[in-house]
């Protein structure tokens, strides 16, 4: 059997065993798409979401806003989670490091991008939440009677 080396790339890939040289390896693309440039964009981009994990915190407010309307009912608690979920983080809400990063494009992108994701999973874990707390709630009435 004879294993085809893109397969065996992105296989060795999926396992980390080139996360060191992730930025040049994954961004490098074939041997014509090699420029500096390149791998300076996707570095900007990396930089952006890497930021973005540290530094994006105020998604509090749609984590909250969830979490209180799916105690109310999980159903109602669906409408902000879907809203928050789908809806891109403020400008004013970003809380970058350094503002001025926010104007090159790949390192906004990644940056947005990042926030959004981190938005939409705070907002979906209490919305879990409040569902997990309803369902106890009917587990411990039900049995009760």
């Amino acid at each position: 059997m004879r294993i085809v080396k893109p397969v065996l790339f992105l296989f060795l890939l999926l396992c980390g065993y080139f996360s060191a040289f992730s930025q040049t390896v994954m961004y490098g693309g074939d041997s014509t798409n090699r420029s500096p440039v390149t791998v300076i964009k996707k570095s900007m981009y990396v930089e952006g979401q890497r930021d973005a994990e540290r530094n994006y915190t105020k998604y509090k407010a749609a984590g909250t806003g969830t979490l209180f309307a799916s105690l109310v009912s999980p159903l109602i608690g669906l409408i902000p989670a879907i809203a928050c979920s789908s809806t891109m983080p403020k400008e004013v809400n970003l809380g970058a490091p350094k503002p001025e990063l926010l104007a090159q494009e790949d390192y906004y992108l990644g940056y947005t991008q990042k926030a959004k994701k981190i938005k939409s999973r705070k907002s979906w874990t209490n919305w879990a939440v409040g569902f997990g707390v309803n369902l106890a709630i009917v587990v411990i009435a039900s049995a009760g009677q």
